[in-house]
């Protein structure tokens, strides 16, 4: 039976509070297709509840941990945290062909879509095979990737961020206030997740570094939300300062 020292501790509870503070504003963004009709928001809801994904074997160990002692073996810890995250680069390439790119938009999906499937089957193939290929567990909640793997997930945090900052730009360049301010949000969201993303990832695990690192993706989703949402009072709140 494995304890759970506090790094840990602090590693599956930061992760808990991430997945379901990004699945929350992932599924209150997406409502906001049946309010506007508009596919924008349905595309990037559904990609930012699949975005912390790759955190999903460190909460799922953390939880498998309290109850039995042990967390999960490395073959089911790669598998549920690296299952979803070739999906959600296909969404966010859908919302940013909205704004820009239009007319090739189905040619860009595809190709995302394309890439997806290639590297679902790579995940797969050595989760079945060998997946210390993918990479091996430090202790029973944190991973460290290898190889192909890494790369792909390195690639894909830099292309979450260029396109999302490339949505945030689109809402800064309006003349409209609120939707400025929506875009600054967007901004920040974006930069947060990526610096947050890239720390957890590069950086020894301690509990600072843990902590700066989850506060920041953390805070991505709350930004993230008030970048789509914009909740009114706020919204009032802010323009009438400006104003």
């Amino acid at each position: 039976m494995t304890t759970l020292d506090l790094t840990n501790t602090a590693n599956g509870i930061f992760s808990l509070v991430f997945i379901c503070l990004s699945t929350i504003v992932g599924l209150k963004v997406a409502h906001r297709y049946l309010e506007t009709k508009k596919t924008t928001p349905l595309w990037i809801g559904i990609a930012w509840i699949i975005i912390p994904s790759p955190w999903y074997g460190s909460a799922a160990s953390f939880l498998v941990a309290l109850i039995t002692g042990n967390g999960l073996d490395l073959r089911t810890y790669i598998f549920i945290a690296n299952f979803l995250p070739p999906f959600y680069m296909i969404f966010l390439i859908a919302a940013f062909t909205d704004f820009y790119y239009n007319e090739k938009q189905k040619l860009f999906v595809l190709i995302s879509f394309i890439v997806g499937i290639i590297f679902e089957i790579y995940i797969i193939y050595y989760v079945i095979v060998d997946p210390k290929v993918i990479g091996e567990l430090h202790g029973i909640i944190d991973i460290e990737y290898k190889g192909i793997w890494r790369m792909y997930l390195v690639v894909n945090i830099i292309l979450i961020c260029i396109i999302g900052i490339s949505i945030a730009i689109n809402s800064l360049e309006s003349k409209t206030h609120d939707i400025r301010l929506r875009g600054i949000f967007l901004l920040l969201a974006f930069v947060s997740f990526t610096i947050g993303a890239f720390m957890d990832a590069a950086l020894p695990l301690s509990i600072l570094t843990l902590t700066i690192a989850r506060i920041l993706l953390i805070s991505s989703a709350i930004e993230f939300y008030f970048g789509f949402v914009l909740p009114k009072w706020f919204k009032e709140k802010v323009l009438k300062e400006v104003n």
